[in-house]
């Protein structure tokens, strides 16, 4: 028996519903597709660019996020290993530009798939429909859960809130510059430095260069509770949005 997944270079691990090609297409796919290793920071797709491939990671981790003229970011979503872009597959069956920039966070490799390969596999084949109707799923409800954050929530119960997730993930520390952290959630980092020092001084944080320590994740819930559904402030939080 075959060990694809050793045979393809661990595509079909990564994405088992590769393996449900017809014999021989899925050595024909990945003849056409290209593989590709990118460094930290480094831009796989720009805004208003064309989508000529449907990337999917095999390691590693895309940012995808909005970048005004000032230079302020905005995270949309990120891509993890055995995932694919939404907005690369939306331009590609749409026929538009790619809406936002995508860049590697750490080492990332890629697999770009050429644009007319998945326009003829979408129509053809049921279990490829299946994946990319579940992408737009997963990443509409990303897109709201933002939206609401953006809308009915404080920038200071924001901060709180992404401490609170990545200290979870990362043993109590978020590694992290303030600008990092503005660029994340669409503010500045005067602003992010600002209510950093008051979560410091009210003990619920101890910063440092790069570092911030979550010291009281109850207290840090309590703040991004709070922040919620204030509609009435809504102009306060939004005007440090892009």
């Amino acid at each position: 028996m075959t060990d694809h997944s050793r045979a393809d270079g661990g595509v079909t691990k990564s994405f088992p519903f590769f393996s449900t090609l017809p014999p021989g297409a899925l050595e024909t796919l990945l003849a056409q597709s290209v593989r590709r290793s990118l460094q930290h920071k480094q831009v796989l797709a720009r805004d208003g660019g064309e989508c000529a491939y449907l990337p999917f990671v095999l390691e590693g981790t895309l940012r995808i996020y909005k970048a005004s003229e000032g230079g302020k970011e905005l995270t949309l979503y990120r891509i993890e290993r055995g995932e694919s872009c939404i907005l690369s597959a939306t331009c590609i069956l749409n026929g538009g530009s790619f809406p936002a920039i995508a860049e590697a966070e750490g080492a990332t490799e890629v697999l770009l798939f050429p644009s007319k390969l998945l326009l003829r596999l979408v129509e053809d084949n049921t279990e490829w429909r299946r994946y990319v109707f579940g992408l737009y799923s997963r990443r509409l409800e990303d897109v709201l859960s933002l939206v609401e954050e953006v809308a009915f929530h404080h920038v200071d119960a924001r901060i709180a809130a992404y401490l609170i997730k990545r200290a979870a993930a990362h043993k109590g520390v978020v590694s992290r510059t303030h600008g990092q952290i503005a660029d994340e959630l669409g503010t500045s980092r005067e602003v992010v430095t600002r209510i950093l020092k008051d979560l410091e001084a009210d003990g619920l944080i101890a910063t440092a260069r790069g570092r911030v320590r979550v010291l009281r994740p109850d207290g840090l819930e309590q703040k991004a509770s709070s922040g919620a559904g204030c509609v009435t402030k809504v102009t306060d939080a939004s005007a440090e949005f892009v």
